[in-house]
Parts: structure tokens; C-alpha cells; sequence
């Protein structure tokens, strides 16, 4: 506590489009658990020049709660946020969930496309958003944090799990942060965002457009329960049907090459489990020089 406020004792960091928002909303509903009330503060990448006494208002009221933290699932790629953490608690507990990394960037671009930022191809969208494939070196990013938090401290789960078993993965997360465990309802075990497009292109850019004001406006818990009404998504976006975006065969191929090094070095820091799950085969060993 620094003074009448509380610090954080956990945080998602990431990776985007891997359930944070689904880990977001089951997190919310746990009695012993303070969840600073807008996904994504992005305090320690984005907006640090806002101060820690901004950064720590969103956690007043949390005295008593067995675990308080945030959801801001860029931290993961920022280079510089493991050190900016640890400088305000160095025991913070660190939630991780990786997705293969190929259909992780092909999400984060419909994800581009249904928000109306880009309209073209999925190649396209790799050379003009470096972040989509760059997201995805999770041993660089991973080594970042473990050089500077103790493994313990750090769970790293797969976003395979969540889809395979919702209620099992949420288990993992409420053992590691010290809280009872909480059965989740029907909603929440089958539920996630799909990628999808607006219904209205105008009604939908409004929409954002007005969630952006209401969050200039400090109404952090209205825009925050807004966003996760599944109401609220359906009125505005349907999901693919035969128009859903595919990925091309040989892209992928190319981009699996490209990160096969980095799911090694995971599959290694893991303990051997991403590489066949994720259909990936370890790099050849490069010959010693002579």
C-alpha cells in the first residue's frame, strides 16, 4: 500500500486475443477478487506519464479483497513494462495465455477489420501492423519477464485449454492467485467473442465513438459493463458466415517458419507442450563452425 492506496498484486499481460476479455469477465464476477474496473489501463506501456497516483486510484476501495489487479493484455510485447512493474511491486503475480501464434495474428487482423481500421488483404495488414506477427515471439517477450520476476510468480497457460476446458483454466488462475475457487455458470463456460462484422458500419463506428467519450468522462464502469454485454455485441456485430475472411495455405507455412524458433524456445521454458500441439516442428540444429 503506498499511503491510503492499494498497488496491484496481479496482472494479465497478455497476449491479445487469447481470452482476455472472456479471463476479464469471470475475474469480475469473484467476491475476493478487486478488479480494476476497465479492461485494458495499459498504465505500463501507454500511459505512464499519467503518474502512479492515476495508475493506483483505479484500485481504491480494494482493501480487503484477497487479490486486486488488471487486465492489459499488450504488456506482454513491451519491453519495457517488466521493469516498470517491478518497480512498484516486486511480487506481483504475472497471468499469461499464449495462443498459436499464426492464428493469434490472423484474429488480431479480423479484429482489425470488424473495428473498420483496415480493409484489405491479411498480408496487407502484416507489413502495415508489424504488431500482429511481432505479438507472437513469446519466448522473446517471456524471457523479458523471467529475467526479472521469479518463474513462480509468472503462470503461463494455453489458449487451448480455455477452449478445451473453460472451467479447468479459470480453476488454474483462481489457485494462483490465492482465491477460492468459484464454479462458473453456463454463460461463461460456453461463451467467447467471436470474430465478426457490424451490422451497420455507421452504427457501429458510433458506438465506438461514444464508448470513447464515455470514457473521457470517468464513467470507467458503465463503458466497462457495456462492453461486455453479449446484448450490446450482438445489436452491433454478426458473426462470419460463407464471408469470414481465410488464411492462405502458403502464409501460413511462410509464418510458421518465421516463429519456429521462438515455439521452440516456449515448448523448452514449458516443459515440451506447444510444439505438437501447436503443429509446429523444432528448427534443424545449426551445425557448429569448424
Amino acid at each position: 500500500m503506498r499511503g491510503d492506496r492499494q498497488v496491484p498484486d496481479f496482472l494479465y499481460v497478455g497476449t491479445s486475443k487469447a481470452g482476455s476479455t472472456w479471463l476479464f469477465n469471470v475475474l469480475a464476477r469473484h467476491p475476493d477478487v478487486f478488479l480494476a474496473s476497465n479492461k485494458g489501463l495499459y498504465y505500463f506501456d501507454a500511459h505512464l506519464e499519467r503518474g502512479e497516483d492515476w495508475y493506483l486510484d483505479h484500485f481504491r476501495g480494494s482493501e480487503g479483497y484477497l487479490a486486486r489487479g488488471e487486465v492489459s493484455h499488450s504488456y506482454l510485447s513491451s519491453p519495457e513494462v517488466p521493469e516498470r512493474v517491478a518497480a512498484l511491486n516486486p511480487g506481483m503475480r504475472l497471468l499469461v495465455c499464449l495462443r498459436e501464434p499464426v492464428d493469434r495474428a490472423f484474429s488480431d487482423y479480423l479484429d482489425l477489420r470488424k473495428n473498420q481500421q483496415y480493409d484489405g488483404s491479411f498480408e496487407g495488414a502484416l507489413e502495415q501492423y508489424p504488431r500482429l506477427l511481432d505479438r507472437g515471439r513469446y519466448a522473446t517477450h517471456l524471457r523479458r519477464y523471467l529475467d526479472v520476476f521469479p518463474r513462480e510468480q509468472v503462470l503461463v497457460q494455453l489458449f487451448d485449454d480455455l477452449k478445451a476446458d473453460p472451467q479447468g483454466y479459470a480453476d488454474a488462475v483462481f489457485d494462483f492467485l490465492g482465491v477460492p475457487r468459484l464454479a462458473l455458470p453456463p454463460s461463461e463456460l460456453r461463451s467467447r467473442m467471436p470474430a465478426g462484422v457490424p451490422r451497420s458500419r455507421a452504427v457501429a463506428g458510433a458506438a465506438k465513438s461514444a464508448s470513447r467519450l464515455v470514457k473521457r468522462a470517468g464513467l470507467r464502469r458503465f463503458r466497462s459493463r457495456m462492453k461486455r454485454s453479449v446484448l450490446v455485441r450482438e445489436a452491433l456485430y454478426r458473426p462470419y458466415a460463407d464471408d469470414r475472411p481465410t488464411l492462405d495455405a502458403a502464409t501460413d507455412t511462410r509464418l510458421r517458419h518465421q516463429l519456429a524458433a521462438e515455439v521452440t524456445e516456449v515448448d523448452h521454458l514449458l516443459g515440451g507442450s506447444v510444439l505438437d500441439r501447436w503443429g509446429y516442428q523444432s528448427p534443424p540444429e545449426r551445425s557448429a563452425a569448424p
